[in-house]
């Protein structure tokens, strides 16, 4: 019964080194492979974030060419409001022209074309009325000058109007691509993260992996007082079996 005892804890030791042998004979290998794999995981980690940073590079150049020209737009919406508020004065300025030498001025000045064409003021009776009234008289060649100055600025306000809503149209669109673009930084930051946080845990984890390869658990004999205590626990078993 002894002899059968030692030789089932023989071949239980026999079997621990073999094991042991099967799963960590290779450490070596093992050791390699996943110190390079943890290199290769680094060396990419670092591409993307050097590509990133090369992206973020070329988005800032963008931002502040961007500012430039929201500057000069609103430069220019100054210049806008400016000239409307000159135009406003100078409707007041002329709606309180009575004389005609003023008036006869106002016009040189305004159209230039006129300025070496006669001009007066004459008196002509009202056709229904009778009463006389003073007319501002000029050559009427002149007055097709007149109609299409008129079509004009009746065309450039349509334009100005256009314009307008062609401006705020804009100014919703790049708010709106602010915002996308915010939320895609967003969405980097949280991939980054993300990132980050599995190249800590995966170095982690390797670096156990490693450690654990360099330092196997050890496979140690059994003391005396175990295998003497295996022993009389299978000869009482076999004592047991035999009754």
């Amino acid at each position: 019964m002894l002899r059968t005892v030692l030789i089932i804890l023989i071949v239980v030791l026999i079997g621990s080194w073999v094991a042991g042998f099967i799963f960590w004979g290779d450490s070596k290998e093992k050791i390699e492979k996943a110190e390079k794999d943890l290199a290769d995981y680094k060396e990419k980690y670092a591409m993307v974030i050097e590509r990133g940073d090369s992206i973020e590079t070329i988005i800032s150049g963008l931002r502040d060419e961007e500012f430039k020209l929201q500057t000069h737009i609103d430069s220019l919406e100054t210049v806008v409001v400016e000239l409307k508020e000159e135009n406003e004065r100078q409707h007041v300025r002329i709606a309180n022209l009575f004389q005609p030498d003023d008036l006869v001025d106002e016009m040189k000045l305004t159209f230039p074309e006129l300025r070496s064409s006669p001009m007066g003021i004459g008196r002509v009776p009202h056709p229904e009325t009778g009463f006389t009234i003073t007319t501002f008289q000029l050559p009427v060649q002149f007055v097709a000058t007149f109609i299409e100055d008129h079509r004009e600025v009746d065309n450039f306000k349509k334009q100005i109007a256009a314009l307008g809503e062609v401006n705020f149209t804009y100014k919703t669109y790049v708010t709106l691509q602010d915002s996308i673009i915010s939320l895609k930084e967003q969405k980097a930051q949280e991939y980054l993260k993300g990132m980050e946080y599995g190249l800590a845990k995966y170095e982690e984890v390797m670096k156990e992996y490693i450690q654990t390869l360099k330092e196997p658990p050890r496979l140690e004999w059994p003391s005396v007082t175990s295998i003497l205590a295996a022993a009389a626990a299978g000869i009482a078993a076999g004592v047991l079996i035999a009754k």
